[in-house]
């Protein structure tokens, strides 16, 4: 139940291998950015960032997750 809490709001929109996934925010004061679920192997998930601003489904599209997550 606590895992459901933490993506609830959000939709999986890409499987990354690995049991990662990103996520798109659709309620809440983030709606409209998109997340990285790095929970198979660290617990966390975190916000994708373009610029030090959250990403956007249309920042996303042309790029690959690895360049929008800062471990």
């Amino acid at each position: 139940m606590f895992q459901e809490l933490k993506t609830s709001g959000a939709v999986f929109i890409q499987e990354n291998g690995c049991g990662f996934s990103t996520l798109l925010v659709v309620t809440g004061p983030h709606r409209g950015s998109l997340w990285f679920d790095g929970r198979a192997t660290c617990d966390r998930i975190l916000p994708m960032k373009l610029d030090g601003r959250p990403v956007s489904f249309t920042d996303w599209l042309p790029r690959q997750w690895p360049d929008l997550v800062q471990w």
